[in-house]
């Protein structure tokens, strides 16, 4: 489900930073850099930003803060964690698409998204369309 007139190709050709808060495996990550795309991800506490080691190993380095914008946050969290990852990362970092990872769904999520202005994605794999890229 796609809250505007744009694809999900489109989204992505139209961004260049993006938090992961949580994800399925390494190759969500891996495939974002592969496409070109400054990855952040969200642990407790942290952030941090992925990128490959001198062996090709995928790494997450800790940084000092929170990034300053991204362009899309994807989240693979369950549904009730949502509303305050929309609150204390989608916001502040001025995201303007939040995407949902699949399986998970919600409609409470893209209630809020809508609510929000924000361009809302689920149902699909966000590193298959970066595979594409």
């Amino acid at each position: 489900m796609l809250f505007n007139n744009m694809n999900a190709d489109q989204i992505l050709k139209n961004a260049k930073s993006l938090l992961l808060v949580d994800w399925p495996g390494e190759s969500v990550p891996a495939a974002l850099i592969k496409a070109g795309f400054t990855v952040y991800s969200y642990s407790p506490a942290k952030y941090s930003r992925a990128q490959f080691d001198e062996t090709g190993a995928l790494v997450f380095l800790d940084i000092d803060g929170a990034p300053q914008t991204v362009d899309i946050v994807n989240i693979f969290r369950p549904e009730s964690e949502h509303p305050a990852i929309i609150k204390e990362h989608v916001l502040p970092l001025k995201a303007s698409v939040l995407w949902v990872h699949p399986p998970v769904t919600s409609q409470l999520t893209a209630e809020l998204a809508h609510n929000y202005g924000l361009t809302f994605v689920e149902g699909i794999n966000i590193a298959d369309v970066a595979a594409k890229l």
